[in-house]
């Protein structure tokens, strides 16, 4: 029992200390697009914003994927049931949003039609 109790306090407190020395830098990260995307001569700034967009739909993924390993070790079903949900719902959200910006993608690859001369 004490064993569990520690494990969990482990898994609970870990994430919980990552997230909360994060926001500097993805406030900083995120600062520099918008100021990119402000100045008129910053034609790549659609494609910083699916790069960073990507990586950050990789650490969902990363981080649904610790939750749905984790679910296992809980003794309380409940719980399991409602993180399973939850694993279900964000792989759902996660999925959804990488269609989107492939299609975002495709749609930036292919040049607009040229306009008809008179």
């Amino acid at each position: 029992m004490r064993k569990i109790f520690l494990v969990m306090l482990v898994t609970f407190a870990l994430p919980a200390n990552s997230f909360a020395q994060r926001p500097a830098p993805i406030q900083a990260q995120s600062a520099a697009p918008r100021n990119a995307a402000q100045t008129p001569n910053a034609p790549s700034s659609g494609n910083d914003e699916l790069a960073r967009m990507r990586d950050d739909l990789n650490k969902l993924d990363s981080l649904n994927l610790n939750m749905s390993s984790e679910i296992e070790f809980l003794r309380d079903q409940n719980l399991q049931i409602l993180l399973r949900t939850n694993v279900q719902m964000w792989t759902i959200v996660i999925r959804d949003l990488r269609e989107q910006v492939a299609r975002e993608e495709q749609r930036q690859a292919v040049p607009p039609p040229a306009k008809p001369t008179r």
